[in-house]
């Protein structure tokens, strides 16, 4: 079974859970609402008010005054959006994101989806502050229409068996790739709704809407089985600084070293890992390069313990008597932070 989850308003959802202030307030994100420029993300406090993506934001000024503006800060949904997929892979490790906003996960049972989902949507509001809609479907088409048409709060669980009878019900237009026009021509002979979809043969289909008629078709049985492409985990991550002047001053060196460790620790955050290895780059002015590493028994993720290792690395380079134009810090060998290389648990339901 495929689950799919959402986060409604992205952008206007971060800002709301990074500023408390702004919770249940109409929240819209696109920049400065006294100058030219449009909606880019809606809370969904705004959404309920009739503001939506691609309003003018003087439009919004004028109409809805009580709105908060928030500037764009990609970097930092960026941020949030690897935040939620950690936490996914927590529950599974085949984890596909659509979008930002958007993954797509597999369950082995269909009895197990629910619950997965349903601890998932819990982690994530109490985590992040997130509030999450949540579908499950043999599909992902299935799983995403079922995450846009439930009650507010539940989670729709629409079984194999179910899929077509659940997909009767929507227009055309709810098909992947399926426009207006090509939605008017159908209509015009007698297509109206996906239930008049399923009952048209796939020959009289590929006659009226030729080369994406075997892809309509599938979706509207349930039959668009393509699997999930999991995004990997994280191997390895990385901070890197160029001096900006050439230096033989082990503390300047050193306090680099730190900033590096503390860039490292924020990301190992993020991804829910620990890490065994520590490695160390060094550019000399010169352009000769030099690497040195250490592996740890315990693994570790907080910047001292990194920064500890990074300066007992720089202690086995020339550092000091060469002048150094850059630095590298490295962590790899991840690994789970409370659980290290032991065998992962096996989820009980």
């Amino acid at each position: 079974m495929i689950i799919f989850l959402h986060v409604p308003g992205f952008y206007a959802a971060v800002e709301q859970a990074d500023h408390p202030a702004l919770r249940g307030r109409p929240v819209v994100v696109g920049g400065d609402p006294r100058k030219r420029g449009a909606v880019t993300s809606a809370s969904v406090e705004a959404r309920a008010h009739g503001i939506s993506e691609g309003m003018e934001l003087r439009e919004v000024r004028e109409r809805w005054p009580e709105t908060e503006f928030r500037p764009t800060r990609l970097p930092r949904y960026r941020e949030a959006s690897a935040e939620v997929r950690a936490i996914l892979r927590e529950g599974t490790e085949r984890v596909e994101a659509a979008s930002l906003d958007s993954f797509y996960l597999e369950a082995s049972e269909h009895s197990v989806s629910l619950s997965l989902a349903a601890e998932l949507c819990v982690r994530l509001k109490a985590e992040l502050a997130l509030e999450v809609v949540a579908g499950i479907g043999p599909t992902r088409f299935v799983s995403q229409l079922a995450s846009r048409h439930h009650a507010a709060g539940e989670i729709r669980q629409v079984l194999a068996s179910e899929a077509e009878a659940f997909l009767s019900q929507f227009p055309l237009t709810e098909i992947w790739g399926l426009g207006p026009s090509t939605a008017e021509k159908l209509a015009q002979n007698g297509i109206h709704k996906i239930v008049d979809l399923q009952q048209t043969p796939l020959v009289e289909l590929q006659r009226l809407v030729g080369r994406n008629a075997s892809r309509f078709y599938n979706l509207a049985r349930a039959a668009d089985r393509e699997p999930l492409r999991p995004s990997p985990a994280a191997k390895s991550l990385s901070q890197e600084r160029t001096l900006r002047e050439p230096s033989v001053d082990l503390r300047t060196l050193g306090d680099d070293l730190l900033e590096l460790a503390a860039g490292l620790e924020t990301m190992l955050a993020r991804e829910r890992r620990a890490a065994r290895t520590v490695g160390l780059g060094v550019r000399y002015v010169n352009g000769d390069q030099v690497t040195r590493t250490r592996t740890l028994q315990v693994p570790i993720h907080g910047r001292n313990e990194i920064g500890e290792v990074a300066l007992e690395l720089l202690a086995r380079t020339q550092a000091g008597a060469r002048r150094c134009r850059r630095l590298r810090l490295q962590v790899t060998n991840l690994c789970r932070p409370d659980r290290g290389d032991e065998a992962r648990q096996l989820r009980l339901f």
